[in-house]
């Protein structure tokens, strides 16, 4: 588990009597769950989650959490098989391109001229070799469409499978083949920027003593639940903007394909994945730095007591000075702290900014739909790589 949509749907499946609370740690790969033993067994949470296609094993509480995910066979196999893919996505994709630049009246028509107001014929061989890099960009992607799907939930995975085979539909075969290839490269840039979140923290967090006791008592900062709620509003408005875009402006001007087009970008901007990752990320890098200065933040919301008042946050044990600490332990958790929010309100600005910017374009058609794709992949890893410079705090 390493995305916000995984988390969401892990999140959707274990809405059941017995769950008490969900914290989930995307950059750790895991979620702590509190349950009634009297209502709820383990067995049955682990049932739950594997019906999400997850690779799942448990941890005993405040067991440090090693890297072993592919000792455990979840994921290792499911990441090369979905390189593969993706690499021969985007050799179609290049296939197709260059075939039809012998065709096309320019090469910058070829490679740009697939909006909704380039429409034209494409040859069969490019036609063939753009469909091949679609069906290859969305294999490791339908299988958790299809898990999203029966669980009545519209993610990013649904969201880029409907757009690209809706492109394809209306005959911006381009168009559709960079969607699915250019989704594989950003979830594996996506996959990159967190794992080397992760390598930063097991290095420094494996050499702080008193850390695995005080990390199991962790809890998430007010404005990362805030986004959380904010999220479940978001995906659904913006998918309901879309339908919107298909039915009424058509009903004016007849132009059914165009306004068709601008509903599939609104798609691939409804999943808030940079929004969603902005906060876990930023504070995760900021507990992992402070524990390497011997101060000891028990979870995000400590950060926002301790630049509120850190001699409250001292006394309440929100903020623990271990031994070794900087003499002016205090001065720097508060410094620390401040810094920390700081990064983490440039991160949502950046987030909502990019969302905005590119919905406002796609309504007005002034963006098209591979572009969207790279914006919003380009979000997700600014304000991952923005939270992971407090790790030089």
């Amino acid at each position: 588990m390493d995305c916000a949509d995984e988390a969401a749907l892990v999140r959707h499946v274990l809405a059941v009597p017995g769950v008490l609370e969900l914290n989930f740690d995307l950059v750790g790969r895991r979620v702590d769950v509190f349950y009634d033993p009297a209502r709820l067994q383990p067995e049955a949470i682990i049932a739950l989650v594997g019906k999400t296609g997850l690779g799942v094993h448990t941890h005993e509480r405040g067991e440090h959490v090693h890297d072993d995910h592919a000792a455990h066979g979840d994921r290792h196999g499911h990441h090369s098989q979905g390189a593969a893919w993706i690499v021969l996505s985007g050799v179609a994709m290049l296939v197709g391109w260059m075939l039809e630049g012998w065709s096309a009246e320019s090469w910058t028509e070829a490679v740009f001229g697939h909006g909704a107001g380039h429409s034209h014929a494409h040859d069969p061989l490019p036609m063939t070799a753009y469909g091949v890099a679609i069906v290859c960009g969305l294999m490791p992607v339908i299988p958790r469409a299809l898990a999203s799907l029966r669980h009545l939930r519209l993610d990013m995975h649904v969201l880029v499978t409907i757009s690209a085979i809706g492109a394809a539909a209306i005959g911006q075969w381009a168009e559709g083949a960079a969607v699915a290839s250019l989704f594989g490269v950003a979830h594996l840039m996506e996959g990159w920027s967190i794992e080397r979140a992760r390598v930063a923290v097991t290095e420094l967090v494996g050499h702080e003593p008193g850390w695995d006791e005080e990390i199991a008592e962790v809890e998430p900062a007010h404005l990362e639940r805030f986004i959380e709620r904010f999220a479940n509003v978001y995906t659904p408005l913006v998918t309901a903007g879309a339908l919107t875009l298909v039915v009424v402006p058509p009903l004016f001007d007849a132009e059914w394909g165009t306004w068709f087009y601008r509903a599939l970008i609104f798609l691939v901007l409804a999943c808030p994945c940079a929004l969603v990752i902005s906060t876990p990320v930023t504070v995760v890098a900021a507990l992992t730095s402070a524990a390497r200065r011997g101060v000891l933040f028990r979870g995000g919301i400590a950060l926002e007591r301790a630049a509120a008042d850190v001699g409250h946050a001292l006394a309440a044990r929100d903020v623990i000075l271990m031994p070794g600490a900087d003499a002016d332990g205090g001065g720097f958790a508060s410094r620390h702290a401040r810094r920390a929010l700081g990064v983490i309100r440039q991160n949502v600005t950046l987030a909502l900014l990019t969302k905005l910017a590119f919905l406002v374009s796609a309504a007005l058609g002034a963006a098209p739909l591979w572009l969207a794709v790279v914006a919003d992949t380009g979000a997700t890893l600014a304000v991952t790589l923005n939270g992971l410079r407090l790790l030089r705090a």
